[in-house]
């Protein structure tokens, strides 16, 4: 068996300083300057510093020139007023590009009418609506285009939010609309509404022709039954109507007679 052997202690030297080790100088810690001639007991003189040399500008703030160059020459009252009927236009024409997206939503008659000619519909099918209930597919495209009519609109509370926040924004960029501007606008939306209209009830007259020709065209023709030649009339002379003579009493006088008055004829 091997005897068991204890560790050696560690004598620490109580009187060992390692501050007393001679210190080893680097190269980079040397100083390079030369102290001996300096007199460090003056007092040190106080830093004077020179500014270089500079033009004095002043710099006036430029004010932002008006997208707008119609504004430029307007007060700030007007350039408000610009900016108002500015803003005004763009919910305008908000509002008409959600009415275009309302009549896209909906399906018109003229094209299920053209789907069932061609055979890929049949508006008299019957489809389910709601649980348990039927409709004919031509009364349930009339309600879906009843629901989604006006289904996209701008609300009152958003154009109450949102016009004095666009009006201020307007202005400082110096968007707006002229009077002269504005009358140009209302103008050109007034003869682009009536052009619309016009062109659709054209086309809705053209397509109305168009079915009334197919539909005569399906009917068939009957032969065209021989009228009676009408005879020619005879002339009638004119003849002078007799001329009616009243009967007079003529008293005839015969021979005497013994007794009796004279006969009358």
């Amino acid at each position: 068996m091997e005897k068991y052997q204890e560790p050696e202690e560690n004598i620490i030297d109580i009187d060992y300083n390692p501050l007393d080790e001679a210190v080893n100088e680097k190269r980079y810690t040397q100083s390079n300057v030369d102290t001996s001639k300096v007199d460090f007991t003056k007092p040190i003189e106080e830093p004077r510093f020179t500014p270089p040399p500079f033009e004095q500008k002043k710099f006036e703030q430029k004010k932002a020139e008006p997208i707008n160059p119609e504004l430029k020459n307007l007060s700030k009252k007007e350039t408000e007023m610009a900016s108002a009927q500015m803003c005004k236009l763009i919910l305008s024409g908000y509002d008409w590009v959600l009415d275009l997206a309302n009549k896209n939503l909906q399906v018109s008659e003229k094209k299920l009418n053209k789907l069932q000619a061609e055979g890929t519909i049949n508006l008299n099918a019957m489809i389910d609506y709601d649980y348990g209930k039927k409709v004919r597919a031509g009364e349930f495209f009339q309600l879906y285009n009843q629901q989604v009519q006006g289904l996209l609109k701008v609300s009152d509370e958003f154009k109450e939010e949102v016009t004095p926040v666009m009006e201020r924004v307007l202005a400082k960029r110096g968007i707006g609309l002229t009077d002269e501007q504005t009358l140009m606008y209302i103008w050109g939306k007034e003869l682009a509404t009536q052009g619309i209209r016009f062109f659709q009830q054209k086309s809705q007259m053209n397509y109305m022709l168009k079915s009334i020709q197919e539909a005569t065209a399906s009917i068939p023709q009957e032969e065209p039954q021989p009228q009676p030649q009408p005879q020619p009339q005879r002339e009638e002379k004119y003849e002078e109507p007799e001329e009616k003579t009243e009967k007079s009493e003529v008293l005839i006088i015969d021979k005497p007679r013994r007794k009796g008055r004279p006969r009358k004829v």
